[in-house]
């Protein structure tokens, strides 16, 4: 039998278009093997979370992450978002490890109020995510002086109670 006989032209399309299907499969599968995957057995301690911030200063944020077994987690990838509720204002961070699960960042608040912060901590495939609120007191601070990472303009709309603050700040006193 001759090769030319077995290869023949209509039969070469369909083991193509089979051989590729495979392929595929394959592949999806393989991409769908390193999606990450949310767990939920560790902790996240948030120091001084009963502190009171005050706006304009640099604050250090401190947390601490432990795995199931209380071992602290020392080798995860850790951001913070925090987000100034009906602003439209956040401050995206990265927190830096120090030492036996503890990581920390720096933060300047522009605005007083009720602030979440959003922790993502990743490590392998596997990711933790968390939130905790905290409390910010004193007056708008200027653009001039806001955190770098302050994702905040005045274009975007305020709450009635900061636009009245604001204006009364730009009003000069008799």
């Amino acid at each position: 039998m001759k090769l030319g006989k077995l290869l023949q032209p209509e039969l070469l399309t369909p083991i193509i278009f089979f051989i590729f299907m495979v392929g595929s499969i394959f592949f999806l599968f393989q991409i769908g093997g390193t999606k990450e995957q949310v767990v939920t057995n560790w902790s996240m301690d948030v120091v001084g979370l009963s502190e009171l911030y005050r706006t304009g200063e640099a604050v250090d944020l401190h947390l601490f992450l432990e795995d199931e077994q209380g071992h602290p987690i020392e080798d995860a990838n850790v951001t913070l978002v925090l987000d100034r509720p009906e602003t439209v204002h956040h401050l995206e961070k990265v927190m830096h490890r120090v030492e036996g699960g503890l990581y920390e960042t720096e933060a300047i608040f522009s605005l007083p109020g009720t602030w979440i912060g959003m922790v993502e901590a990743s490590r392998g495939g596997h990711v933790y995510r968390n939130q905790f609120f905290l409390t910010v007191d004193g007056a708008i601070i200027a653009d001039t002086s806001r955190d770098p990472s302050d994702h905040f303009t005045l274009d975007q709309p305020l709450p009635e109670f900061l636009q009245k603050e604001m204006e009364a700040m730009s009003t000069p006193s008799p």
